[in-house]
């Protein structure tokens, strides 16, 4: 199904036209919005950016450990949980990635596209509509001494597929919404669901043309165990050249889709929240020079 969904998505790529068809008249063209966020992240959830044609981005997300302990570990930082993570815009809608963390020596494999890009003017298209996918891979060495489930590849692998559906308002306040599906080959128990549904919320309120607030929400739909908390992250945005630093307080440890929203545990009220940062660096590969290429 998933490969079906991906062949899909590739396919509607390349024969649309942001429906634009349907509203063609002889007024001035709509033209995309442009610049909704900062960054292809909003703090932990995914934006509705991705790389521009022939750029490679390269980004660290850092995760220290929960600040419940104060100047003893320096709120934190005495541990971390690190992710990396390149992306390539091959258009100007599609861009693939690969990724890697330390948390369960995780790597994924992301797709993320635009379907529908928001286009100004009255007949306009009012939202953009992105399609993100995720295979995650974890690496662990299994325990020898735990022979509870049989060590097959299949069991080490597991997905997310999320639309991500937002507006920018104005120059300052976008918001989205991220219908999401997490599937798991492997679950702990037999009495835990292999899919996993929720939806998020996210936004970004601009202070400056360097700063902007941003935050991002998850609500399960259905039931998950006690140990369950919604995961959620508050952060800033900070614009320098050609990096954008993201810093940030966040619930949950990982910084993948998997672990983000189904395996966030902190409490606030306990201390067990924890601080973060991404940074990310745009490399291009275009040059002015087109007798180059």
């Amino acid at each position: 199904m998933k490969y079906f969904l991906l062949f899909i998505l590739l396919s509607v790529i390349n024969g649309q036209d942001d429906l634009l068809d349907f509203f063609d008249d002889d007024s001035e063209a709509p033209v995309p919005v442009e610049a909704a966020f900062k960054g292809t992240r909003v703090v932990n959830a995914q934006s509705l950016e991705i790389p521009r044609p022939q750029i490679f981005q390269f980004m660290i997300q850092h995760r220290f450990g929960a600040i419940e302990n104060g100047f003893y570990d320096l709120f934190g930082m005495d541990d971390a949980s690190i992710r990396f993570d390149l992306q390539y815009g091959f258009t100007d809608r599609l861009s693939l990635g690969i990724g890697r963390s330390t948390l369960n020596k995780t790597y994924d494999l992301l797709v993320k596209a635009k379907l529908l890009r928001q286009m100004s003017g009255p007949k306009g298209f009012p939202v953009s509509v992105l399609w993100f996918s995720n295979l995650g891979i974890n690496t662990q060495r299994k325990a020898e001494s735990d022979p509870a489930v049989k060590d097959a590849f299949s069991n080490r692998l597991s997905y997310a597929h999320q639309f991500i559906i937002g507006r920018k308002f104005n120059n300052i306040l976008t918001l989205e919404i991220l219908p999401t599906l997490i599937h798991r080959n492997l679950v702990p128990t037999k009495d835990d669901k292999h899919d996993l549904l929720s939806i998020g919320v996210a936004g970004r309120w601009k202070l400056s043309n360097r700063f902007s607030i941003n935050s991002d929400y998850f609500l399960p739909i259905g039931k998950r165990d006690g140990n369950f908390q919604n995961g959620w992250a508050i952060g800033m945005d900070i614009e320098t050249g050609g990096h954008v630093f993201q810093i940030m307080l966040t619930n949950a440890r990982g910084s993948y889709e998997g672990a983000y929203i189904e395996e966030a545990t902190g409490k606030l009220a306990e201390g067990t929240v924890y601080l973060g940062f991404n940074i990310s660096r745009v490399f291009s590969l275009a040059s002015s020079d087109s007798s180059r290429w």
